[in-house]
């Protein structure tokens, strides 16, 4: 039996990119902006007005993705979830960054399959049975092209006018969690 697909965030769903472009940033523009102020996904909105669109390029710098942290528990809990799922790492294209993304994942995440990483703008153009991202954006996307698919939010200032919408967690931990009822009910389903 083929295993159900999961498509997975990269950037502040399996990584701390939030936290390390806020670092460039406010060093750089002597801000003090935290993740807790991002409440819209433009950031370039938020950002002081000199800085605006040229926070992106931040993005651009070499080796910005590869020296990334990992978020607690995301390498146990991909590792778990692949024993009953096909994960599908999908980040956005942006040329620059490809292969240092591509780095990064095979360094945190030596689980995950290269094939299995996916460059894609706009993620509404794939089919799956679940997905977890913090782009709100994302997340309807999905619900609206994938109607019998389960997305879920990756919990981030920036997605909460979304509410309680859609299933939401705050870590990887919480994520272990959703998927091990959701096998429990499956099984249950089987009988």
């Amino acid at each position: 039996m083929d295993k159900k697909i999961l498509l997975l965030d990269l950037d502040s769903t399996l990584n701390n990119l939030d936290d390390v472009w806020l670092e460039y940033y406010n060093k750089d523009y002597n801000d003090n902006l935290t993740r807790e102020d991002i409440i819209r996904w433009k950031i370039h909105t938020i950002v002081k007005p000199e800085c605006g669109h040229k926070i992106y390029d931040y993005l651009l710098l070499p080796n910005f993705f590869r020296d990334l942290d990992i978020k607690p528990y995301a390498k146990e809990v991909t590792e778990w979830l692949q024993q009953y799922l096909d994960i599908y790492i999908v980040t956005a294209y942006i040329k620059e960054t490809c292969v240092d993304k591509v780095t990064w994942i095979e360094k945190h995440l030596p689980h995950i399959n290269p094939g299995n990483i996916i460059f894609c703008i706009p993620k509404k153009l794939l089919k799956a049975q679940y997905m977890i991202d913090d782009g709100g954006h994302n997340i309807l996307d999905f619900h609206k092209t994938n109607p019998c698919g389960l997305p879920i939010i990756f919990d981030a200032p920036w997605n909460r006018d979304l509410k309680n919408k859609f299933i939401r967690v705050k870590d990887w931990l919480e994520i272990q969690e959703v998927f091990e009822d959701i096998f429990k009910q499956n099984v249950l389903e089987d009988y």
